[in-house]
């Protein structure tokens, strides 16, 4: 650790050797040291526009105020506010022109846009303002507050056209591919390239035979006789 700086320096080393044995002056000289730290510690509070990302709150107010930056808003967000401050000495530079509008909406809506009416092909000194809301939102308030600025930052010739408002959603896509090197085999069963078949054939044949033979019950009836070859057949 140095402690040479004037941060940390023990200043009681700097007594002559009469004083260091003197008690009351050794505690005089740790006295004035420790205000001497203190007074070191605050030097940093003196640079003050290149510390904006570290100062409080109420110090960006009291600055905004000390800068007459019209435009700043105390109910912004404290990110929102540092951005404004930031911005200002180039908006006062450039009043009155598409940088100053685009600039001073950027700080408080990121990704605010501009389009005079040669870009979108619209009537002479017309433009139209598109509003990045997609990290900050967007409340009534908001609303008021921009149509507000708009008026304050653009030239008297320029006439706001419409005003619209964008939202954007961010998401990562992750793809991935693979390739695949392969050989496609098909097997098939064997087939044998002649083969001979061999079969027997059996026919059969059979004839049946019949006489119809009627018999019938006798009879005293001499009308009633059986034919001749019917009368031998029985």
């Amino acid at each position: 650790m140095n402690d040479n700086d004037i941060y940390s320096i023990d200043f009681t080393r700097c007594l002559p050797p009469a004083l260091k044995n003197d008690p009351k002056m050794v505690a005089l000289a740790q006295s004035i040291a420790e205000q001497l730290h203190i007074t070191a510690d605050q030097i940093s509070k003196n640079i003050i526009y290149a510390r904006i990302d570290e100062l409080d709150e109420r110090t960006l107010d009291i600055i905004a105020y000390d800068l007459h930056i019209d435009w700043y808003d105390f109910s912004y967000p404290i990110e929102a506010k540092r951005r404004t401050i930031k911005e200002s000495v180039k908006i006062h530079r450039k009043l009155g022109t598409k940088y100053a509008v685009e600039a001073a909406l950027g700080a408080v809506f990121p990704g605010t846009r501009i389009e005079e009416w040669f870009e979108y092909g619209g009537d002479p000194y017309m433009f139209r303002v598109i509003i990045g809301v997609s990290e900050s939102g967007l409340t009534a308030e908001r609303q008021d507050a921009v149509l507000e600025r708009i008026r304050f930052y653009k030239n008297l010739r320029s006439h706001l056209e419409s005003i619209s408002y964008r939202m954007e959603e961010r998401a990562t896509v992750q793809v991935g591919a693979i390739h695949s090197v392969g050989t496609r085999l098909k097997i098939y069963p064997y087939t044998p390239p002649k083969i001979t078949q061999k079969a027997a054939v059996f026919v059969a044949g059979t004839a049946a035979f019949a006489h119809r033979l009627e018999i019938g019950p006798m009879t005293n009836d001499p009308q009633h006789t059986l034919p001749e070859h019917e009368m031998h057949g029985a």
